[in-house]
């Protein structure tokens, strides 16, 4: 059987690294804004929504439009495309609420990195960030599948998702 589960690492970036760590996820949420703002009149005009496909599809015109996105690691944007439509379906099926706005704050800021990184024991290699200081207290143990970088206040955090294959339990 298999189980997702997730090792939670503090990093230790420079200023040069936070200020780039900072934009990746002032773009993912800037996005995810855009996306909401783009659904939301697409359904006021004509009673339709638009789904991952078409946002994902819709990023080089973005990132032509506005320039501070080719900053940012083109596979996390595609991650918002993705998370967005899942929290667009799971509103219809009544999981969870309608999407609402992410709001600008310094304290909370993320962004998903499916591919492309690397884990060392006294780093982890982010693209378009660069090697990042961190300490890795524990194994990892399963097959890595992608990295979730989050802000807390001052401090940075990577959160390393693996896929674990454990026995049936009884």
């Amino acid at each position: 059987m298999k189980i997702q589960k997730a090792y939670k690492f503090r990093l230790y970036p420079t200023n040069e690294q936070k200020q780039s760590l900072a934009q990746q996820g002032g773009n993912c949420r800037f996005l995810w804004n855009h996306f909401l703002e783009v659904n939301q009149q697409q359904y006021k005009e004509n009673k339709k929504f638009i789904f991952s496909y078409e946002l994902i599809t819709s990023l080089p015109k973005l990132k032509q439009e506005y320039d501070f996105l080719n900053n940012s690691f083109s596979q996390s944007l595609q991650q918002v495309g993705r998370y967005f439509d899942r929290a667009l379906k799971d509103s219809f099926q009544k999981i969870k609420g309608f999407p609402a706005f992410k709001k600008k704050s310094m304290l909370k800021d993320s962004f998903t990195v499916p591919q492309k990184f690397r884990i060392d024991k006294s780093f982890v290699f982010i693209p378009k960030i660069g090697e990042v200081k961190w300490v890795k207290h524990q194994p990892i143990k399963g097959k890595v599948k992608h990295l979730t970088i989050t802000q807390d206040g001052d401090l940075w955090f990577c959160s390393v998702n693996v896929e674990l294959n454990i026995k049936k339990p009884i």
